[in-house]
């Protein structure tokens, strides 16, 4: 059981890049269970709008302008926080940016942009607030990466770079602050996997998958904060991925990432909408991020796994089984056959049933998969 933190009611939420699309869309996911919310955003237009907005809904709010590649913006909005506001409880990095296209087709200087509003923005942001928040006695930061941190993306490989980067600060600064007794202090890294804003026009989600949007998406952020989640992975087929390829070869993890489509998603990438030009952090412009619909695939989006979450979980682990299997079937002939055969089966067993229990533990994402394995051995050994 995971452990639930105190109540978000009244606790100030400082969002990035909140102007627009998945920001403002958690604005109103937070403002929801009763947090009020610090916007900021590079573009002022975007800040206003999203302050406004959550006016009219009857949500507490603050708007701020600062830019996250900018350490001067920074510090003027931490300076206009604490006197306006004082401490905030959560920091949610979410501003950032994407640029497709072969690596050496994009300008060097659109590669350096990425990686500065991705990876050093967020970077910039943590270091300026971590002291401030972590006086919270429910402090949580967010870092809003992206199911391209867990694997390679042809197309946008400085944006994977980054995300992958802001996965490892992440991980990281999870087990510093452990180590330096700020146990208190929550991290969650979110890695989902296209989101319908504007900033991937045109991509393919993988087979079997769909674009996500962004009110689900900020809902399950709300939720990962408030059950303390180290990790959250969208949708449940994204966590399947560190898996595949720790148990698949290399070629055997490639070409499912071929048959997925993972691998060629960017070909189509337009940028950014069209309708919606000039919109900073990348995002495009929602007016109304939620809607019945949304509810209503935020509420199914917590039951049981997705027929493809199961279909894809089947082929990285059927040709393992197999070769477990095989393994155990070995291990049993031999113990059947002679009698010192049967010392081999403790050790097996011992081993099994570790992998077992694994995904008992609270942060396990996967509850199904690594059981699989020693199960069918074990089976065929008794």
């Amino acid at each position: 059981m995971r452990h639930f933190m105190t109540r978000l009611d009244g606790r100030w939420v400082l969002i990035t890049g909140a102007g627009h699309g998945l920001g403002r869309a958690m604005a109103a996911a937070f403002a929801d269970v009763g947090s009020r919310i610090i916007v900021t955003d590079q573009d002022p237009d975007g800040v206003e709008s999203t302050t406004r907005w959550l006016y009219r809904r009857g949500n507490p709010a603050v708007g701020i302008e600062m830019d996250v590649t900018c350490s001067e913006s920074i510090s003027r909005a931490r300076q206009e926080v604490m006197s306006q506001i004082g401490k905030i409880d959560v920091l949610v990095n979410n501003a950032g940016t994407v640029r497709g296209g072969l690596f050496t087709d994009v300008p060097l200087e659109e590669h350096l942009t990425t990686l500065d509003v991705n990876t050093q923005g967020p970077i910039r942001v943590t270091h300026a607030f971590l002291p401030d928040l972590l006086a919270s006695p429910v402090a949580h930061l967010v870092n809003i990466i992206s199911a391209a941190a867990l694997v390679g993306l042809p197309g946008a490989s400085t944006y994977a770079a980054s995300k992958w980067a802001l996965l490892g600060f992440s991980e990281s600064l999870r087990e510093e602050l452990r180590q330096n007794g700020n146990q208190h202090a929550g991290i969650t890294a979110v890695c989902p996997s296209y989101i319908s804003t504007g900033l991937f026009s045109g991509v393919r989600p993988p087979r079997l998958t769909r674009m996500l949007t962004p009110a689900v998406v900020a809902r399950r952020v709300v939720r990962a904060v408030l059950t303390r989640r180290s990790h959250l992975m969208l949708p449940r087929t994204v966590g399947l991925i560190p898996l595949s390829r720790s148990l698949l070869p290399t070629r055997w993890s490639q070409r499912l990432g071929d048959w997925t489509g993972i691998y060629t998603s960017m070909v189509d990438w337009r940028g950014h909408d069209a309708k919606s030009p000039g919109l900073a952090e990348g995002h495009s412009d929602l007016a109304a991020p939620f809607d019945d619909k949304d509810q209503a695939a935020a509420q199914a989006d917590v039951g049981p796994p997705p027929l493809a979450a199961l279909f894809y979980l089947a082929l990285i682990l059927i040709p393992i089984s197999a070769l477990f299997s095989a393994v155990c079937l070995a291990l049993a002939a031999f113990a059947r056959s002679t009698k010192e055969g049967q010392y081999y089966l403790m050790p097996v067993i011992l081993v099994t049933l570790p992998l077992i229990l694994l995904p008992m533990a609270p942060s396990a994402e996967l509850d199904l998969g690594f059981s699989l394995i020693p199960i069918s051995g074990i089976v065929l050994l008794m």
